[in-house]
């Protein structure tokens, strides 16, 4: 079973990813790729909000 650092760590992993995402985002040009990278951090950062909250039961 997973520790609450390891899903620590995951978050924090995530969340260098998604903020990443985001700042390649603004070097794209074309408004429906800059739209799917977006919907992939805002997807990636949904699955940050759902570790939180697990951790909040992990011994």
């Amino acid at each position: 079973m997973a520790t609450k650092q390891q899903i620590q760590q995951c978050i924090t992993d995530c969340t260098n990813t998604a903020n990443m995402i985001r700042t390649a985002t603004n070097g794209v040009p074309k408004a429906g790729i800059r739209d799917m990278l977006t919907q992939g951090a805002v997807h990636i950062e949904a699955c940050i909000r759902q570790c939180e909250h697990a951790t909040e039961h992990v011994q």
